[in-house]
């Protein structure tokens, strides 16, 4: 029995809380992933999971066991790579996750380059609006906004905003002087930001907060972007959405006095005491791109 190899499938077993999965995640067959998970349970004498055939789930002693097996399996990587010297170049597959129209401006871009200095290390990346569980997906780390307080969050930059419009909605409808303005306004709303249809603003008298409205609200920033070109309203989009818009003069900056709270982006990663090479080198890696921005 290789204990070492059945301890590493029941941590992801627990994780995931599918067998399938991990077989696939694994390169295994569904039966092999289950006969090392009743193979531990055999060795150790107890119960690791409890099974219906609805859900999966462990057992309290399991739950200790799988602490256990986590502070294991990243302590032996750790040794490993104390052993093989920490500055060995990464290898294996680097699972990263980022929001969609984010990672399509602002993280493949660089990718290119990162994978020729690192040949040995391969990029799964996996875009994606919406929250994912690092842990039950195998992702290694995310880069955008820390959604989950059980993750290390590592800020690595601030994304700046403005307030935006079109000329033609200027023209039709006015321009804004302060914030207390837009509620005269129709106002574009980013869904998946937790502030949603509140703006939040420092200017000349301080930090202000305004509640907006507006009857176009998208989950999507390049639906915003197309949005605020068609002369639908205004809204508060990051720079780097943006920024070739305002520089054709396609859109215009408005409220300068009045700068939108930036947002940060954060490196994270599941709370573990050892991070992988592999991850350590994209951050640097990364933090140094997006400073250059």
């Amino acid at each position: 029995m290789n204990v070492l190899l059945s301890m590493k499938v029941f941590r992801r077993v627990a994780e995931t809380r599918n067998f399938s999965e991990v077989a696939r995640e694994l390169d295994l067959s569904q039966p092999t992933v289950s006969k090392h998970v009743a193979a531990l349970e055999k060795h150790l004498n107890i119960k690791l999971l409890s099974r219906s055939t609805r859900q999966l789930s462990l057992t309290d002693v399991g739950k200790q066991y799988y602490d256990r097996c986590v502070h294991i399996l990243d302590e032996l990587l750790e040794t490993e790579s104390t052993l093989r010297n920490q500055q060995s170049l990464p290898t294996g597959t680097l699972r990263i996750n980022t929001p969609v129209t984010f990672g399509e401006l602002n993280i493949v871009p660089h990718i290119w380059q990162f994978l020729a200095e690192y040949p040995d290390l391969n990029i799964d990346l996996i875009m994606d609006d919406h929250y994912v569980d690092l842990v039950k997906e195998g992702v290694d780390m995310a880069v955008g906004p820390l959604t989950d307080s059980s993750l290390i969050a590592r800020k690595i930059a601030d994304s700046p905003r403005v307030t935006v419009a079109s000329p033609d909605y200027l023209a039709a409808n006015g321009e804004p002087d302060t914030p207390q303005d837009l509620n005269a306004h129709k106002c574009i709303v980013y869904t998946l930001l937790t502030t949603r249809s509140e703006w939040h603003f420092d200017g000349p008298q301080g930090k202000e907060t305004i509640r907006v409205n507006g009857r176009f609200s998208v989950n999507n920033p390049r639906s915003i972007r197309q949005a605020v070109l068609a002369g639908q309203g205004i809204a508060v989009t990051p720079l780097w959405l943006m920024g070739d818009c305002i520089e054709s003069g396609q859109v215009k900056v408005i409220l300068d006095e009045y700068v939108p709270t930036p947002l940060e982006v954060n490196a994270i990663y599941p709370e573990r005491r050892f991070v992988p090479a592999k991850v350590r080198y994209f951050i640097d890696y990364i933090r140094t791109k997006l400073e250059q921005n």
